[in-house]
């Protein structure tokens, strides 16, 4: 395991430990919007608040957060799945990181994570949320079985999305359609416009008009910045240099645990009210 540098062995923040840990997913009905970046930084982000937090890795074919933060795991969710229901312990196939979360890593084969079923995942999840303040998911694209499980875990649903490319803007109106016929709490539900000002030529305006919402948040265009993140495997919130994108992060983090002020739309402030 690699060994947390910043925030040995944490202990849970939350003072009520009988109130179980939040869980925060980040999901796509498109591909490459950013999700595994997010995911990692707000983790870190959140570590760095002093909170005990857990990443998993359930994109279970080509997850890459330990690829993203340059990790080895020994232990994968294929390893936990593997034991028999009633021996089965998140606590035991977790990978420490140097930034002060764990993880709980993809299967290192594809074929591993054909087999992981949806009651697994829920299992995993609700051991997680016993041991951490925070369960942060990062998911598959699309609709699937066991994505449709983790929704009915999820506090705050992550929606990242890029509108440079129109197939992509289709996909998250059908994303969003889908989670309406679903029922899912809009208020639980955070839009997410990654690669903000990239070179694009439609506008914000009209992607809201299409898909029907507005988007809570606005992360800006590095490549750079994430290239030079991934090369480090280091997440940017952690980087010493001033960085927009950082900042913003961040600011999304202390928005959703109450620690700006409130929005006229209402969405933030009440995570805060479980720390307080």
């Amino acid at each position: 395991m690699v060994k947390c540098m910043n925030n040995q062995n944490p202990k849970r923040k939350r003072k009520n430990e009988a109130v179980k840990g939040s869980v925060f997913t980040f999901f796509s009905t498109a591909s490459a919007v950013g999700k595994t970046v997010l995911a990692v930084n707000y983790a870190a982000d959140l570590a760095e608040r002093g909170y005990k937090v857990c990443l998993a890795d359930l994109d279970l074919q080509f997850g890459d957060v330990c690829n993203y933060l340059g990790i080895t795991p020994t232990q994968t969710f294929f390893n936990y799945y593997d034991q028999e229901e009633d021996r089965r312990d998140t606590a035991a196939f977790i990978t420490e990181t140097q930034f002060g979360f764990d993880v709980l890593a993809a299967p290192l084969e594809v074929d591993e994570g054909f087999v992981i079923d949806a009651e697994t995942i829920l299992q995993a999840i609700n051991q997680l949320r016993d041991d951490y303040d925070y369960v942060l998911l990062d998911t598959t694209t699309g609709f699937t079985n066991i994505s449709m499980a983790i929704l009915e875990q999820t506090d705050v649903l992550y929606l990242p999305c890029v509108v440079d490319f129109i197939p992509s803007i289709k996909d998250l109106k059908i994303g969003l359609e889908t989670l309406h016929k679903l029922q899912f709490d809009y208020q639980r539900m955070r839009l997410i416009l990654n690669r903000n000002k990239a070179e694009t030529q439609i506008s914000i305006k009209d992607v809201e008009a299409i898909v029907g919402r507005p988007f809570q948040y606005f992360i800006s265009n590095d490549y750079q910045g994430i290239m030079q993140s991934i090369r480090e495997a280091k997440p940017v919130v952690l980087t010493e240099a001033k960085n927009k994108l950082a900042d913003e992060i961040s600011d999304m983090v202390s928005e959703e645990l109450g620690e700006k002020e409130e929005t006229s739309s209402g969405l933030t402030g009440w995570l805060g009210s479980l720390f307080r």
